[in-house]
């Protein structure tokens, strides 16, 4: 028998599950000059042979929100992150010289003000490149279907 002091439970929306898009164990990043003119990208502006950092990357998609992670291989430890919101800049770029490259748009809170930079991504496979590509389309076209 219910008593009288019972709250009815509010109606709650189940939260968002993560669901990894992409994983790769192996991609570079590239400390890349700043762009001069309006131009695109060229990874053969870069020493693709000498990179800043090696790691995993991950493309995390939670409800609306995509999220593109450079992670440490062995400890995961989060060296770098970028966001693919809607309404706003793309946060990956092409090359226009290679298929294995891009420039990703970073983010990170600082002292509560939001920072940016832009570092070069490197692929050591074409098929992990294209992945990566197709992961963020994905996202950006079925939200609502892989949350």
């Amino acid at each position: 028998m219910a008593s009288g002091s019972e709250q009815p439970q509010a109606e709650t929306e189940p939260e968002a599950v993560e669901l990894v898009l992409f994983q790769v164990a192996e991609c570079y990043v590239y400390l890349i000059p700043p762009r001069k003119t309006a131009a695109s990208y060229r990874a053969d502006e870069w020493n693709v042979n000498k990179w800043a950092w090696e790691g995993a990357l991950k493309v995390a998609s939670k409800g609306e929100e995509c999220v593109i992670k450079l992670e440490d291989k062995s400890t995961g430890e989060l060296y770098a992150r970028a966001f693919l919101r809607e309404g706003e800049p793309h946060p990956v770029e092409a090359v226009i010289d290679s298929s294995r490259y891009f420039v990703l748009r970073i983010e990170e809170n600082i002292d509560g003000r939001q920072r940016h930079a832009f570092i070069g991504l490197g692929f050591r496979e074409r098929t992990e490149a294209y992945d990566f590509q197709a992961a963020l389309h994905d996202h950006m076209k079925y939200p609502f279907i892989l949350s």
